[in-house]
């Protein structure tokens, strides 16, 4: 099988006319065929007779396709002879020129020019339409020559311009009615979204459709509870729904709803058959001679129908079908909207829920079946799952007592024998002050004592009672003076006084330094002795009580949980890094060795068993009432 391209294009040769063997009767035909169909059965006899008297052709048949409007496979519009439908190799070499946009002959082609055969040859010319292949014409035969067949198909190509104009006028045609169609859609469309309410849009549309398009009624229903009901008449502002026009026009509109399809009454060439008892009942009870009836198709759903009617002189052509439809079909969705949107509060709710009901029981929607499913669960999950509601809070281990060690008078650092952490038993040395002047001054007044001593003798031996008086006073001051420097050297020693950790005070680098009467050189706690301090924010301060239980963690040991039990609530408030708290004591449950004073970490108070919602939303509500409070006037 060889492929062929004719070396001259339709352009080269003369143009194609009538021979006198062709036959009248399908020249005739051809001048007044009215459809593309009528003219491409005369094309072809035409064109087998225009081929079939070229020297060494001998034609089996010519046919006439084009592109089915969807884009599908190419169907026969004619061939001659009548009734022969064009072989699969035909078919091919058909598409295979459309896709080429040339002419193509497929087939046992002549090998040379003046080579002679008789093998079978499909020749196939493109048939374009404003630049694109909209079908292609073609011929079967057996050429003698190669020169025969170049001939041929340039017949072919040239003939095939009377199907191509058909084409391109057909597809003109179907612009115009198509723009036609368009206009009448925008004006209806302006006419519906120019109104305020829905009864409005309704008469005004029905009143456009009806004088845009010589239309004797226009009506338009929508469904309720399974039937039509009407909304609007032209040129008719009031109308009583049930006098026997509409009840008439109501089954009408039922009829082509139910049927999902419009329905033409009288309609002589329908292909499918219809039921019209409605139609025809409105007709003959109102005096209609033609009744178009177009279901409304909007959101998925035949939702009503427009009822055009026109008397018996006027009927509807097949344009003015098509132009209908495509107008109901761009102006049912914006009437809907339009009804929709004009209904009570109520009712647009309750429309919606059925709507949403209807998509969750109905088939598909599988998400949002499921996320209407895992919101349910949720929602029941939340209804009873519960937690314990505990309050957490900054915390600080400190001393159930804590002694400062101060001096009583001023003096120097000589010895400081213990540091921050040291364990310490009662009597213990802490702090030594230099007593060295003390010591000197004691050593002053033993002399002075001894002096007076010496001198109280003296008047004893001479009985001076007078001179004994006066010396035995200084001797006594003296003593006196000899006691109160030794309790001040006493108290150089500060020890401690119970058994304690030393908690603070690091002076083992202020040997020498000079220390004020009263100033904390040393902080002691119980050893084994502690409690927590917890720092509550106010926002949960009412919700903590004595006897409640917690546990704490320390930063040190966050492995390890220290149960707690709170003792008392500091009623006076604090106010520190942007948070306002209240100090909050409490005891541990256990001894805690491993603890020590000054530790941090968080504690957690143990408050009631609440629902998890209601845990997790709490401070998201509080802050809402309060926020609503402040600025509502309630």
């Amino acid at each position: 099988m060889h492929d062929m391209t004719p070396s001259q294009s339709p352009r080269e040769g003369p143009p194609w006319h009538a021979h006198d063997g062709a036959g009248a009767d399908a020249w005739r035909a051809l001048t007044r065929a009215q459809t593309l169909e009528e003219t491409a059965a005369a094309w072809a006899a035409i064109m087998r007779d225009q081929i079939d008297r070229i020297d060494g052709i001998d034609v089996v048949a010519v046919a006439a396709l084009r592109r089915h409007a969807t884009g599908g496979r190419l169907q026969t519009i004619g061939v001659c002879p009548v009734g022969r439908a064009p072989p699969r190799d035909a078919i091919d070499a058909a598409e295979a020129a459309m896709e080429q946009r040339k002419g193509v002959a497929r087939g046992d082609l002549p090998t040379g020019a003046g080579a002679s055969g008789s093998g079978l040859v499909h020749a196939a010319a493109p048939l374009m339409v404003d630049d694109v292949p909209a079908g292609a014409v073609l011929v079967e035969m057996r050429p003698a020559t190669r020169g025969a067949m170049q001939q041929a198909l340039r017949q072919l190509q040239w003939g095939g311009a009377w199907i191509r104009d058909r084409l391109r006028a057909e597809a003109a045609s179907g612009a115009a009615t198509q723009h036609q169609a368009a206009v009448h859609a925008l004006n209806a469309v302006a006419t519906v979204a120019e109104q305020v309410d829905f009864p409005t849009a309704a008469r005004a549309a029905c009143t456009d459709l009806a004088t845009r398009f010589a239309c004797d009624r226009v009506s338009l229903g929508f469904r309720r509870r399974r039937h039509a009901r009407v909304m609007a008449i032209s040129h008719s502002a009031q109308f009583s729904r049930r006098m026997q026009l509409s009840r008439a026009l109501a089954e009408t509109m039922d009829e082509a709803i139910d049927q999902r399809a419009p329905i033409l009454w009288p309609d002589d060439d329908a292909e499918v058959p219809m039921a019209t008892r409605a139609a025809r009942a409105l007709c003959e009870a109102h005096g209609s001679g033609h009744v178009y009836t177009v279901p409304l198709y909007a959101g998925g759903l035949f939702v009503g129908a427009l009822v055009f009617e026109r008397d018996g002189d006027t009927p509807f052509s097949q344009r003015d079908l098509d132009i209908l439809e495509a107008v109901t079909t761009v102006l049912a969705p914006v009437l809907e909207e339009k009804r929709r949107n004009d209904r009570w509060l109520v009712a647009k709710a309750w429309g919606a829920l059925v709507r949403q009901l209807g998509v969750l029981i109905g088939p598909g929607h599988l998400g949002r079946k499921l996320a209407v499913g895992a919101a349910l669960a949720l929602v029941a999950f939340f209804s009873v799952a519960t937690t314990d509601f505990e309050i957490s809070a900054d915390a600080r281990v400190v001393g159930q007592i804590e002694r400062e060690i101060a001096p009583g008078f001023d003096g120097i650092i000589a010895e400081v024998p213990v540091v921050a952490g040291d364990r310490v038993a009662a009597g213990d040395l802490l702090v030594r002050l230099d007593d060295r002047d003390l010591a000197l001054e004691r050593l002053r007044l033993l002399t002075e004592r001894q002096s007076q001593q010496l001198q109280y003798d003296e008047a004893v031996a001479t009985r001076d009672r007078a001179e004994m008086r006066i010396r035995r006073n200084r001797i006594e001051q003296a003593e006196t003076r000899i006691e109160l420097i030794d309790a001040r050297i006493a108290r150089t020693r500060l020890t401690a006084p119970f058994d304690a950790l030393v908690i603070s005070g690091d002076l083992d680098q202020s040997l020498g330094t000079a220390v004020s009467r009263g100033e904390t050189l040393m902080t002691l706690a119980p050893a084994d002795a502690y409690e927590v301090t917890l720092q509550v924010e106010e926002r949960h301060i009412d919700a903590v009580a004595p006897g409640q239980t917690g546990a704490l963690r320390v930063t040190a040991l966050p492995a390890r949980t220290f149960p707690i039990t709170i003792d008392r609530i500091t009623p006076v408030a604090s106010y520190g890094e942007g948070l306002t708290t209240f100090a909050v004591d409490a005891r541990l449950d256990a001894a805690a060795p491993e603890l020590h004073p000054g530790m941090e970490g968080v504690g957690r108070i143990a408050i009631e068993e609440r629902l998890l919602i209601d845990v997790w939303t709490r401070p998201i509500l509080d802050w809402f009432r309060l926020t609503l409070w402040r600025h509502l006037p309630v």
